[in-house]
């Protein structure tokens, strides 16, 4: 009898305890609308090439809350020019959307299947197919940026600073303008034979082989036609040819340049090299270091550096 009670007790205080701990709760609140609605198109293509190796480029395309047309910003992904995956750019896109910009992340061609003329050109095939669908995405036409880190922000700089060159404009939509109204580099290298002037001499070494990453962007890969072998510091001419520093005109836009001061990956003084170059042609720059940055685009995701981009896009495309 006792251990009968005594397990009836057990039990109700085991559902008095659950009762009183798990409560359901219920109950009407007042919902501020403050964050606003995102829509969004995904695998949009934006470039098709039909010769070998075919390829077919897309983009994911944000769009704010908002009524009436607005700036767009689009976005360069990095990956040492051996990968380009839209979707790194999800995050900062869904950002710039918030801050209500039209923001489209997008993908372009790399080491493997093409060279930096292909990779720019990739770039400003996604300017000109935004330009020619404004009306679809209500954006601006005429107030356009284009945004990148790492490899992506070398390709953004370059675009920025290329509109006339025709070289690199090839494609659809030809009939579209090619300029951005401004740049936003966010660690992206600038002249490729100083890209690791800061590090190691084993790390030189490394960057500076002509099998090192930004020589077969340069160059191309050996196996494919047209394609050259080299260590880019022993090929002036063509270091020259891909380095923004050389286009710069009076035509280039606004810059805003980023970089950490931790980076391993891309020496930070890369960045100061295109900044000095815009000052010194009289250009309108902006230049960031981000203390203990290190080449990752978490940092640039945080509220005081988002604020800076934001605050300069707004500056420059409202």
């Amino acid at each position: 009898m006792r251990t009968k009670n005594f397990l009836i007790t057990v039990i109700v205080a085991v559902i008095f305890f659950m009762n009183t701990t798990c409560a359901a709760k219920s109950g009407v609140i007042d919902v501020e609308s403050s964050v606003q609605e995102i829509g969004c198109h995904q695998n949009v293509t934006f470039a098709q090439y039909f010769t070998w190796p075919e390829s077919r480029l897309q983009m994911d395309i944000f769009l704010p809350d908002v009524k009436g047309k607005v700036p767009a910003v689009i976005f360069v992904p990095g990956g040492w020019w051996l990968t380009a995956p839209k979707v790194a750019g999800i995050q900062i896109c869904y950002q710039l959307a918030q801050a209500g910009f039209v923001a489209a992340s997008i993908e372009y061609r790399h080491i493997g299947t093409a060279n930096y003329i292909d990779s720019i050109g990739d770039v400003k095939a996604a300017v000109r197919y935004l330009r020619a669908h404004a009306d679809d995405f209500n954006i601006d036409k005429n107030k356009i940026a284009v945004m990148g880190m790492s490899a992506g922000g070398y390709l953004a700089a370059m675009v920025g600073v290329t509109s006339s060159i025709d070289k690199f404009n090839f494609g659809d939509n030809l009939q579209e303008r090619v300029d951005v109204q401004a740049v936003v580099d966010i660690f992206g290298p600038t002249d490729l034979t100083k890209t690791a002037d800061d590090f190691p001499e084993e790390t030189q070494k490394m960057y500076y082989s002509p099998a090192a990453p930004p020589a077969l962007f340069v160059n191309g890969v050996p196996c494919y036609k047209g394609s050259r072998i080299g260590n880019l510091r022993e090929m002036p001419v063509t270091a020259r040819e891909s380095n923004p520093i050389t286009y710069i005109n009076k035509n280039t836009p606004p810059f805003l340049i980023m970089h950490g001061n931790a980076d391993t990956t891309v020496s930070p003084s890369q960045s100061k090299l295109l900044y000095d170059a815009l000052i010194s042609q009289g250009r309108d720059a902006d230049y960031y270091i981000l203390n203990g940055g290190e080449h990752n685009a978490a940092h640039f995701y945080q509220p005081t550096a988002f604020k800076i981009i934001v605050d300069f896009l707004n500056k420059t495309l409202r």
